[in-house]
């Protein structure tokens, strides 16, 4: 998680460990970059009974209510481990440009095709908006019968605008497969993925 117009990151970590070593936050310190690591130790029982989405709500919610640098913040990203946004500089320019406190995308296929799903993995949100309305939403999750990205896109259809804008590039894994997320050119969804907004 990191802050909307500053260089500040939050990692944010449920098995109680430490990601970065200490020489990575000296390199990062040296490029005006603060780093916070957090970490708890997650209910391992409740999350393998409610799943992985659910697991991911308490972590956000864990993050908000014990980070110093969200304290001070209003709005900030959202980025899931092993994923990295290689258009993150143009993403932000576009927030600001239109004055976004909102946006979060639909998850598209590696054809293109849309899903009944929010896309989890990247969003930019205000904190009310988060406790509110999102970290909610991640609590309805049971795997067994629905997932948090369906129970996000059904929060977002309620709550926010429907748009289409800049889709984010995402490079990565997904954390429970470990395979690589598709990360190759959508055409005309590059550039106007659908979206929801708030301002």
């Amino acid at each position: 998680m990191g802050s909307a117009w500053s260089k500040k990151i939050v990692i944010a970590d449920a098995t109680g460990g430490s990601l970065l070593h200490a020489q990575d936050v000296l390199l990062l310190k040296q490029m005006d970059v603060d780093i916070e690591q957090i970490s708890y130790h997650q209910n391992e029982d409740l999350v393998k009974l409610k799943g992985k989405g659910f697991g991911e709500g308490e972590l956000i919610k864990f993050a908000l209510e014990n980070s110093m640098l969200l304290k001070t913040e209003d709005n900030f990203f959202k980025c899931t481990g092993k994923v990295y946004c290689r258009n993150f500089e143009v993403l932000l320019q576009m927030i600001r440009e239109n004055k976004l406190q909102n946006i979060f995308w639909r998850f598209l296929n590696e054809d293109g095709a849309l899903q009944r799903w929010a896309d989890t993995r990247f969003f930019y949100t205000t904190k009310k908006f988060c406790e509110e309305y999102l970290i909610p939403a991640y609590f309805n999750v049971d795997d067994r019968k629905t997932s948090a990205e369906t129970c996000c896109f059904d929060m977002l259809n309620q709550r926010l605008q429907m748009a289409k804008a800049i889709r984010p590039l995402l490079t990565g894994f997904c954390g429970g497969t470990n395979k690589p997320y598709f990360d190759s050119s959508l055409g005309v969804l590059d550039t106007s993925c659908p979206c929801w907004i708030g301002k």
